[in-house]
């Protein structure tokens, strides 16, 4: 039986550039049925029917009065305000999928209307192969006039581009997104004090980010600067090509044969698929229009597609390590599951700070290192192999600060450690998160939780020789925003941290 904890890693990296990249494939599979089809901007030619009914509907919203329901401001600010507070986009948790997919379908229409291109089909960024922001949307002009989809003040000459390989690589999402079937742990998961459908939920956050919510989707908001970090994303225009790839992975992943609610309670799959997103978003005549999460799991359903899109992989889910990484997610955990889970606590008040990186260690047996360096195969049990997790509660982010990288049992730590050091084990990126307005006014964002694997980490130090203690640490160094200096703004506060073993 092949389930994620058993998956050769060799063999699933394998072509990961090829078949999670979208960068293959064409319209002719498609040419059957009246599907629109989302292409990669990758070769895309500058004057592609696409990507110039694109340009000219940005230009047309953005020469229009920007108090006009249908106008290139107000549209974004259904999402939130630049420098401001979100009004209705959720980050942290699970909605924050199938929000998006709606508001980038709002955005879609918005185009065939305004420009008449019927078949219109939002283009997307495939980050994991063009590592640089496509030409389109840095030229400074376009045809002899001002280019409406290029944005002064972006930070796109800093250390962070190209984009690195731990971010984005095609064989990293495929070990870190596409090997998990449990739809909160691909994404985003619930916040566990939920209990009903008042909408308030949809904003607040308190999930717990995994890797792609909070590696790939935040920290190239961030990189990108301007509009981007900010509540008021969507001004930039390169915001529905980032986020129609995000979109295009969520369809990569269930085309994979992944579930959004089979492995759901009933409980939570009622709290999933039928939250009202009331009036979240704006008809290309201005009106306001709700969708719900149950409408919005099928692409094709409604009407689009992408090309190259996977066969099922027979990939098992694992319910057993599922339902023990959920319950150490949700609140109320007992002393008797965390246990069972053997859970390594170690709760925090301290901050890491640049000259300071936030260390906790715990005790690694020789038992539970012996579970997770044991080579996965095909026969082994769940007690022949193990992961190693890192959960990061509660985190008070400083306002000059990025994201935070973490680091395992690293010597002489500090802000300059590269990302490709053996004790790299992740970083997670941290948007501008006031608080919220319009429906969801006085509702503060949850400060954000993510779960960090550790596991590729650990097996590899240890096959360097590099864990020499019976210690495991888990060390968190703060990146200050691009212009931010190290201060009092400049530090995270985990309410705690546990290193799981599953």
């Amino acid at each position: 039986m092949v389930t994620r904890r058993t998956i050769l890693k060799a063999s699933l990296a394998l072509g990961a550039a090829a078949v999670f990249s979208g960068a293959i494939g064409g319209l002719s599979a498609f040419a059957q049925n009246t599907l629109r089809v989302r292409r990669s901007l990758h070769n895309m030619a500058l004057n592609d029917p696409d990507l110039s009914a694109y340009r000219d509907f940005v230009g047309i919203m953005q020469a229009k009065n920007q108090k006009d329901p249908v106008s290139w401001l107000q549209y974004s600010l259904m999402h939130g305000a630049y420098n401001g507070n979100y009004r209705y986009c959720p980050h942290g948790d699970w909605y924050f999928l199938p929000w998006h997919r709606e508001f980038v379908m709002m955005y879609e229409n918005a185009v065939i209307a305004l420009t008449g291109k019927k078949d219109f089909a939002m283009p997307y960024w495939d980050w994991s192969i063009d590592r640089v922001m496509p030409k389109a949307f840095t030229d400074q002009s376009y045809g002899g006039k001002p280019n409406p989809l290029y944005v002064s003040g972006r930070t796109l000459n800093t250390p962070n581009w190209p984009l690195p390989d731990a971010w984005v690589a095609p064989d990293v999402l495929a070990r870190k997104v596409y090997a998990e079937t449990n739809f909160q742990l691909f994404g985003t998961s619930k916040n566990p004090n939920q209990h009903n459908l008042d909408m308030s939920w949809v904003v607040k956050g308190g999930g717990t980010q995994g890797f792609l919510e909070g590696t790939p989707h935040n920290l190239i908001h961030n990189s990108i600067g301007a509009f981007m970090p900010t509540a008021g994303s969507p001004r930039d225009p390169i915001f529905m090509m980032h986020h129609s790839n995000i979109d295009r992975i969520w369809a990569v992943w269930n085309a994979l044969g992944r579930s959004n609610t089979a492995d759901m309670t009933p409980s939570d799959r009622n709290l999933w698929l039928n939250m009202n997103f009331k009036n979240n978003y704006l008809s290309p005549t201005g009106q306001l229009y709700s969708a719900y999460p149950r409408d919005l799991q099928d692409t094709k359903a409604l009407g689009y597609t992408y090309p190259g899109l996977p066969t099922p992989d027979n990939l098992l889910s694992d319910p057993v390590r599922d339902a023990r990484l959920l319950s150490l997610l949700a609140a109320g955990s007992t002393s008797d599951t965390l246990e069972v889970l053997r859970v390594l606590p170690a709760a925090n008040k301290d901050a890491a700070t640049l000259k300071a990186p936030l260390v906790k260690s715990v005790r690694f047996s020789a038992s539970l290192k012996n579970q997770v360096m044991a080579q996965a195969t095909e026969s082994a049990t769940q007690s022949d192999a193990a992961e190693v997790f890192a959960i990061i509660r509660d985190m008070a982010v400083g306002p000059d600060v990025s994201s935070v990288r973490v680091f395992v049992n690293a010597p002489a730590l500090s802000a300059t450690t590269p990302l490709d050091s053996a004790h790299f084990a992740g970083e997670i990126g941290f948007l501008a998160h006031p608080e919220a307005e319009g429906e969801h006014a006085g509702h503060q964002k949850t400060p954000p939780s993510a779960l960090i694997e550790l596991t590729d980490t650990v097996r590899d130090l240890a096959k360097r020789g590099l864990l020499t203690t019976d210690n495991i640490s888990v060390q968190l160094v703060p990146v200050l925003r691009e212009g931010a200096k190290d201060g009092a703004g400049a530090t995270i506060i985990p309410a705690s941290i546990e290193i799981v073993v599953v």
